[in-house]
């Protein structure tokens, strides 16, 4: 009966043994796929990241743009100002000098029209500006959407992480919901 109870406890053992290996071989298999996961989110994220720094210096050059363009337009409104300032000058002479008044009334002319095209070129420049600063708003807006998008995925690369440790398949699905919002979102700035 010895030896009954013996084979039978190592029939058991063996049953046992089976069922953990069996059992090891499951998580092996889902710790791949935890792993392939975690690696394709690695670089979702990496190409986003990239995507959100070329952002960031559209951002940062439209701003640019739009400074040097300001500094044009006031050395245009500057211009003006001065021929300006000119032509009020010849106004007066011709007033204090009467029978030189048709010349400075000429140069007076020549003045006021110099005076519209700078005006113009002035506007022109100053709507340049104004375009570059909408672009830099509008850059700046998809860089700060992008920001979440990142956070999203790097957090759900921590929850992989954490899964993998912890062997709690809940973490890697609260990973692949996160990476998923991650990529919508990054995905909603390709089309902003």
């Amino acid at each position: 009966m010895e030896s009954n109870a013996i084979e039978e406890h190592l029939k058991q053992v063996e049953e046992a043994l089976e069922e953990v290996k069996h059992k090891e071989e499951e998580t092996e298999g889902w710790l791949s796929y935890i792993s392939l996961s975690t690696a394709i989110i690695a670089i979702v994220t990496a190409l986003v990241g990239l995507y959100e720094s070329q952002i960031t210096s559209k951002t940062i050059l439209s701003k640019n743009e739009a400074v040097l363009y300001q500094s044009q337009a006031s050395d245009q409104w500057n211009y003006f100002q001065a021929k300006s300032v000119k032509a009020h000058i010849y106004t007066v002479n011709a007033e204090i000098y009467p029978d030189k008044a048709e010349d400075f009334k000429k140069k007076v002319a020549v003045y006021k029209k110099e005076q519209e095209e700078i005006k113009a070129e002035a506007e022109r420049i100053e709507a340049l500006k104004e375009k570059r600063n909408h672009e830099s708003d509008h850059y700046y807006h998809i860089h700060h959407i992008l920001s979440f998008a990142i956070t999203f995925l790097q957090i759900s690369i921590a929850l992989a992480s954490i899964s993998a440790l912890t062997r709690n398949k809940k973490f890697w699905l609260g990973s692949l919901v996160l990476s998923s919002i991650g990529a919508i979102i990054a995905g909603y700035c390709l089309v902003l």
